[in-house]
């Protein structure tokens, strides 16, 4: 069967700075580019910004942290604190509360002047001399373009460089195999459980900490139990789960949906009836299983299944676990991390944790986020050049925020020097980052 598409499309948008995907890197690449005075629009496929901290449902942002303060100061702050505002986040500000994620990006997206585009959807990538000249977007009115000078990829699987023709990598060094993907959930505890907890858990803190951690093995041994009988199906070796915005609301982080890939569409639509097939039995065990859920009931299930990796487009730097080892510096270190190699085992249970050593951290150099083969597109997302291990790391939220940040600054730069991103000074743009707020000294 062959399908003809119409021939000429209606231009119907052209900014300066265009960036395709609202979530954490997103929202820090077209923040950024705005606050440096450009014309920027941010296209966005759902109806609402956040990503995976608002359809993921991903909860919390892990702790990217020295001496108790972010390595993400700037636009990752400042998102934390608007959404504390909507009373969504505790814990030290890093319990996410999905909708309140979702408003508090868009607040601070429109103060910065950001066009924003929901319900659009790239579908292709047109390109002329190694440069992006246009792209073709699906919404409920049909196709259209969509024009910039630069445009920036905040899809978080790296479309927008794979349509154009970038190269990438995808897996570790021997297997194409990815991390995971997991369909997050939260549980709302009901209150006829929750006086059972408060028996378990009485005033006296040495015991309710004693307690609490027998709650918790009780979880473990049901959901082991239930695995063993063939009631779960699920490759993870444990529940993993943490605290929700609020004392009757638990977050869980416990499907595990392995051999399927983000990018295939057909897997991703079996990744998500997998992952919703395992959040029934796990649900089911625990009610059955565990006291403190007997009465509860399912809260949320995410919009959307969390994807950890997919495609890493290859860039004009490119890191590795050595780096991370090394815990390696550079005078274009557009981003700090301390967060841990963090691999969730690709082919079953276990998962790898290797930490750094304490007060020690790496950096990212600015040429990771500037792919080869297209000369006005930056990445401003986990998609950057970086192996399996160093992406483990980078990829969750709080520094995917700040390499967001970085893409849209250097945007900024390039257009206001008429050169393209490759040419960008990366020492100048980590200058001009701690100007911005970012703590880079």
């Amino acid at each position: 069967m062959k399908v003809t598409l119409p021939k000429e499309l209606e231009l119907k948008h052209r900014a300066e700075v265009i960036v395709l995907g609202g979530g954490p890197g997103g929202i820090g690449a077209a923040v950024a580019a705005a606050r440096e005075g450009k014309d920027v629009l941010l296209v966005e496929h759902y109806g609402y910004l956040g990503g995976m901290a608002s359809m993921g449902e991903v909860n919390p942002f892990m702790p990217n942290h020295l001496d108790g303060e972010s390595l993400d100061k700037g636009i990752y702050t400042e998102w934390t604190d608007g959404i504390s505002y909507y009373s969504g986040v505790t814990g030290n500000k890093r319990v996410i509360d999905p909708p309140s994620a979702s408003l508090a990006a868009e607040d601070i997206c429109l103060e910065a002047g950001v066009k924003l585009l929901f319900h659009h959807r790239l579908v292709s990538v047109e390109t002329e001399g190694g440069k992006i000249t246009g792209l073709v977007l699906h919404s409920k009115d049909g196709l259209s373009v969509v024009q910039a000078d630069i445009y920036i990829d905040s899809t978080g699987d790296g479309d927008l460089a794979a349509m154009a023709g970038c190269p990438f990598e995808m897996g570790g060094e021997s297997s194409d195999a990815v991390q995971p993907m997991t369909m997050c959930f939260k549980l709302r505890v009901d209150a006829e459980d929750l006086a059972y907890i408060a028996e378990l858990c009485p005033e006296n803190p040495a015991i309710r900490f004693a307690k609490t951690a027998e709650i918790f093995e009780q979880i473990q041994n049901a959901y082991l139990v239930a695995k063993a009988d063939g009631r779960i199906e699920c490759p993870r070796q444990n529940i993993l789960m943490f605290p929700g915005t609020d004392y009757k609301t638990i977050h869980f982080n416990s499907s595990r949906v392995i051999s399927k890939s983000a990018i295939d569409g057909d897997e991703l639509s079996e990744a998500e009836i997998e992952g919703r097939r395992q959040v029934r039995q796990i649900f089911e065990c625990l009610r059955r299983d565990v006291p403190i859920f007997k009465h509860s009931r399912i809260h949320s299930i995410a919009t959307q299944i969390g994807v950890r990796e997919s495609r890493r487009i290859s860039g004009h730097n490119y890191m590795v676990r050595q780096d991370f080892i090394d815990a390696a510096k550079y005078d274009d270190g557009i981003i700090r991390v301390n967060y841990p190699i963090d691999i969730h085992s690709p082919t079953g249970g276990g998962t790898e944790i290797t930490e750094l050593p304490d007060g020690e951290w790496y950096e990212v150099p600015y040429g990771c986020l500037v792919p080869k083969g297209i000369d006005n597109l930056l990445i401003g997302c986990r998609a950057i050049s970086v192996d399996h291990a160093v992406h483990s790391s980078m990829r969750v939220m709080p520094p995917v925020v700040s390499v967001g940040q970085a893409a849209g600054v250097a945007a900024a730069v390039a257009l206001d020097k008429n050169i393209t991103p490759a040419e960008v000074d990366g020492i100048e743009l980590k200058k001009l980052l701690i100007k911005r707020g970012r703590n880079l000294v």
